[in-house]
């Protein structure tokens, strides 16, 4: 009965670690797969906006080097509609003076008394005398209302003076396009957030949460604080879902793409897996407490008829150790033992020689067994046995061949009807799926288990006997193994 009880708690505290490992697993899995999506598509930003920041520095190259005047108006407004039709993601260029009136623009707009100077990204370059890019928040264009983002550059006098700015706007639509084509099943979220933790833009796209702060989010409290790039299991700050994020800063550039899967939705065939595991460890369990019952019940039965045949119980005692005596498997491989081996080829060479048939052999080594043992104990030799025993019993195919443990780590088979080639290749075949099988055993020059073979043929119209066939075998098997062994070898 305790027995019984170890039995069921064993079961299902295997199936509950195993739940706990896939589980893991799963989680894990997915934390790659996002922090591989964050690299990709923070390489992506980043070439977007390096395009249309070059773009910009040559724009800008141009403006304070040839000026602005009524003569090169025209061939600006061209230059900038060239431009824009160059690159895709670009929403519109437009140059401003230094008090944010609108000078040219990619778009051809006017836009009578337009002044841009209350925008963040004027601001900026007015108060900063910096030359690098800045890029700005998500905002809606004055132009024609879509939602875009700014990357500018400021533009000076030759005095070094603050001359207005030179501005790109890039289409959030070309960043949604491509986070609304990557699956991220129902509840997914990829965001696109600048350093000042304001959302840039996110998908799934809500107009309302462009521009909100998520300043307070374990991403800006906890995560980036510990590196640029990472995984982790959080709650969301914007809608409380838990996600499975990952997350890596756009190089160079002051933005960071956040990519998370729903945490629910991951784990939900690890679920459905758990669930049929648990249902098929519950009827085993039935059935094993079913049969527990009948056993016990048995058992009991069985304890008053010993007491009945107590007198008898010596007699059947010597015929278990005669029945042990004949028995013909090796218990440890379940291959035949050497009495069955004995008796097998001295009948079919008999039967070779009646019917001039051939009869071969092969004899078998495991190589560096001893070793093998010494150094991973006698319980893995003893399971190497077992392996190396089913690979020579999945090798001998026809039901008149016989495989034997000979003794120790050698095992004989036998081969009726069959002649030095095809012997030679169904030792291969064993030598072979040995290699295949891959035991380890860091004593072998291989560093993993391997055998050597001996193979012969008997002549029918010889007079040799078992011993002499025996014998060829295994002075073959003794070259193989002198000649650097896991090779087959044939007598003649």
């Amino acid at each position: 009965m305790v027995l019984l009880v170890a039995v069921c708690l064993s079961m299902t505290a295997i199936v509950i670690w195993e739940a706990w490992t896939s589980r893991q697993y799963h989680l894990h899995d997915k934390e790659v797969a996002m922090s591989n999506l964050a690299q990709t598509l923070a390489s992506q930003a980043q070439a977007t906006i390096k395009q249309t920041d070059t773009l910009l520095f040559t724009l800008v190259d141009r403006l304070e080097n040839d000026g602005v005047g009524a003569q090169q108006l025209p061939r600006l407004q061209r230059l900038l509609g060239a431009q824009r039709s160059e690159l895709k993601q670009l929403h519109g260029l437009f140059v401003f003076d230094e008090e944010g009136r609108w000078i040219a623009n990619s778009n051809g707009a006017e836009v009578p008394g337009a002044n841009n100077a209350d925008r963040e990204y004027f601001i900026f370059h007015r108060d900063h005398p910096d030359r690098g890019p800045h890029v700005g928040r998500a905002i809606k264009s004055r132009s024609s209302g879509e939602w875009i983002m700014t990357v500018s550059r400021r533009i000076n006098h030759p005095d070094g003076g603050f001359a207005g700015v030179a501005l790109a706007t890039i289409n959030l639509s070309h960043f949604l396009e491509l986070y609304d084509s990557i699956d991220m099943g129902r509840n997914g979220a990829i965001n696109l957030i600048s350093d000042d933790a304001s959302i840039v833009v996110r998908r799934p796209f809500n107009e309302a949460e462009i521009g909100s702060t998520v300043a307070n989010a374990p991403l800006f409290t906890q995560l980036l604080s510990e590196g640029d790039s990472g995984t982790t299991t959080v709650r969301s700050f914007v809608d409380g879902v838990v996600r499975v994020v990952g997350f890596r800063r756009v190089s160079g550039y002051p933005l960071i793409i956040f990519a998370a899967l729903d945490k629910e939705e991951v784990l939900a065939d690890w679920r459905k897996e758990t669930a049929l595991s648990a249902g098929i460890m519950l009827s085993l369990l039935l059935i094993l407490g079913v049969l527990g019952y009948r056993l016990i019940h048995g058992m009991k039965q069985q304890h008053h008829i010993q007491r009945v045949l107590l007198d008898g119980q010596e007699k059947l005692i010597e015929v278990n150790r005669s029945l042990e005596l004949l028995a013909l498997e090796d218990a440890l491989t379940g291959l035949s033992n050497r009495r069955q081996f004995d008796l097998f080829i001295l009948a079919e060479m008999g039967r070779a020689r009646r019917t001039q048939t051939h009869l071969a052999m092969l004899m078998i080594d495991v190589d560096h067994f001893k070793s093998f043992n010494d150094r991973y104990g006698h319980v893995a030799g003893d399971e190497c046995l077992r392996r190396i025993s089913a690979i020579i019993k999945d090798n001998i195919k026809r039901p008149g061949d016989l495989a034997a443990r000979y003794g120790g780590e050698e095992f004989a088979v036998v081969l009726p009807g069959t002649d030095y080639p095809g012997a030679f290749l169904v030792a291969e075949n064993i030598r072979h799926a040995v290699l295949r099988a891959d035991i380890a055993h860091c004593e072998s020059p291989g560093g993993r288990v391997t055998v050597s073979i001996g193979v012969c043929a008997f002549n029918p119209a010889s007079q040799d006997q078992p011993e002499d066939l025996v014998s060829a075998a295994d002075k073959a098997l003794y070259v193989a193994k002198a000649s650097g062994r896991n090779m087959s070898v044939t007598a003649n």
